[in-house]
């Protein structure tokens, strides 16, 4: 009795995996066109002397979302877990596995990524003064501790 009540539910369930032979979901009919913000935003390179040299799409951006950028900076880089470094095993490993399964090891030079988010940060403060908007004072923002995660 018990086995045909099993398979009473293993049937169910297999006959919800077996796919419509011949049927495509219709394609996606959404704004992406008509809304600048999904496409993803191009990113700047760091230059030979340590300067961050913006895209033409970051340059386009206003002085709203270049103070957002520059808050989300922030916050990544106040981030205990952030500032903390890794375990020579764990750089060994990510340095080992690159060659092996491809892929990039940016990741595993930690002080060039903060030197590229701090060059990045400069870059878009200057832009924000360039554009006439009011600049952030990085010095004092990354100095001030960094706030508890909020409860909802």
């Amino acid at each position: 009795m018990l086995r045909r009540l099993s398979l009473l539910v293993v049937l169910p369930l297999l006959a919800s995996c077996a796919a419509v032979p011949g049927y495509s979901p219709p394609p996606f009919e959404g704004s992406r066109e008509k809304n600048k913000f999904t496409k993803p935003l191009e990113s700047g390179e760091v230059g030979p002397e340590g300067r961050y040299e913006m895209s033409a799409a970051e340059k386009a951006m206003d002085c709203k979302r270049l103070t957002g950028s520059i808050e989300i900076t922030l916050s990544r880089l106040k981030d205990p877990l952030v500032r903390q470094e890794p375990s020579a095993m764990s750089s060994a490993a990510q340095k080992l596995s690159t060659p092996l399964y491809g892929g990039s090891n940016k990741g595993g030079d930690r002080q060039a990524i903060l030197a590229r988010e701090r060059a990045k940060l400069e870059a878009y403060n200057a832009e924000l003064a360039a554009k006439g908007c009011k600049t952030v004072d990085i010095e004092a923002e990354l100095a001030r501790p960094a706030e508890p995660p909020k409860k909802y």
